[in-house]
């Protein structure tokens, strides 16, 4: 099996995901994929989200695999990551330029039903760009119902956005009892991505 810390990978076709864009523009959110910077910074947030605990990194929407590749070379194991991707040419480019990574072909929103296909029956921390805003409330919340379900008290959600605002309405944060906390913004992205972490209050 390639070392993708030592190795780099297959590159992505530069045009797969404006194709994937254009098949569905809702579900994938934006017509580029992340910039190297902000794919690091993602990374780095997530695998921070990560410490302590050796459960899965679940990446929701991984497209051609700029955070994908980042979150391997930021030293998470490949047998610890699994991508959640709906769209079929992007599952086969994701499994081509990363050999041995678990590819789920499934509806993100349904996380707990796409996870059971490959018998993910817990996760450590979820990472996602699906865009929120634009999901219906009763979506949003089964979404978040089911990820923290899965997780470990402590247990995390990284969302990035295109938006100003926190991607996740402060209502269904509020209706959940979570923490909306906003890590930064890369600037080096087109357009700028904000970072976003959601945890349980915890009591």
């Amino acid at each position: 099996m390639r070392d993708i810390t030592r190795q780099k990978p297959i590159n992505a076709d530069p045009l797969a995901f404006v194709r994937g864009w254009l098949r569905s523009p809702l579900a994938v959110g934006g017509p580029f994929a992340s910039s190297p910077w902000t794919a690091t910074r993602i990374a780095e947030a997530t695998l921070e989200a990560a410490r302590g605990d050796a459960g899965p990194v679940v990446e929701l929407g991984a497209g051609t695999g700029p955070i994908t590749e980042a979150l391997l070379r930021q030293g998470c194991p490949l047998d610890r990551l699994i991508v959640v991707e709906r769209d079929p040419e992007m599952c086969a480019l994701l499994e081509e330029r990363f050999p041995g990574l678990r590819v789920l072909r499934g509806n993100a929103l349904r996380l707990r039903e796409t996870l059971a296909q490959g018998r993910i029956k817990a996760t450590r921390v979820t990472l996602s760009g699906l865009p929120m805003r634009v999901v219906p409330a009763a979506a949003a919340r089964r979404f978040y119902r089911d990820a923290f379900g899965l997780m470990p008290a402590d247990g995390a959600v990284i969302q990035y956005t295109y938006g100003l605002r926190s991607p996740l309405d402060p209502a269904v944060a509020t209706a959940l009892d979570l923490n909306a906390t906003f890590i930064g913004r890369e600037w080096r992205n087109l357009p700028p991505m904000g970072v976003w972490r959601y945890q349980r209050r915890r009591a």
